[in-house]
């Protein structure tokens, strides 16, 4: 059992990995969000995550957030940590894919991300943690 595991720090950002992953059920297991505790700007009870190996509308429908996994928090505390268990039939991901994150409800300005801390209210990272079977794909050999 493989983990994949990174972390968003930006509100439009390319992720980086040293290797591929073929494309099999990727189960979404925890999402870590860390902020500084301010209860401004008020993010409307969470924010989105757009992941552009689950983009397509063929793993997230949704009529509120399509193709973006919903991550909610208190805009007041600092830390927060989701145990999920979603499992998705991810495409094929290569070393490079991207993220995007939003509001919840994705009205007024931006995402805030300030890795200091020293912004008030700024998203300092959003951690996702998924599992999945196998780092390399057997059925090709």
């Amino acid at each position: 059992m493989g983990i994949l595991h990174f972390r968003i720090t930006e509100q439009n950002q390319i992720i980086k990995l040293d290797r591929g992953i073929h494309g099999q059920n990727m189960t979404l297991k925890k999402v870590v969000v860390v902020k500084e505790p301010t209860a401004t700007p008020d993010y409307k009870g969470g924010a989105t995550v757009q992941i552009s190996f689950l983009s397509g509308g063929l793993e997230i429908s949704s009529n509120v957030n399509s193709d973006e996994i919903s991550i909610p928090f208190n805009n007041t505390d600092a830390v927060t940590n989701i145990n999920w268990d979603l499992n998705f039939d991810a495409e094929d991901i290569n070393s490079n894919f991207t993220t995007s994150v939003f509001k919840y409800d994705k009205t007024g300005a931006d995402v805030v991300f300030d890795s200091t801390g020293a912004t008030a209210g700024a998203l300092l990272y959003i951690d996702m943690y998924f599992d999945y079977a196998s780092l390399f794909d057997y059925n090709q050999y």
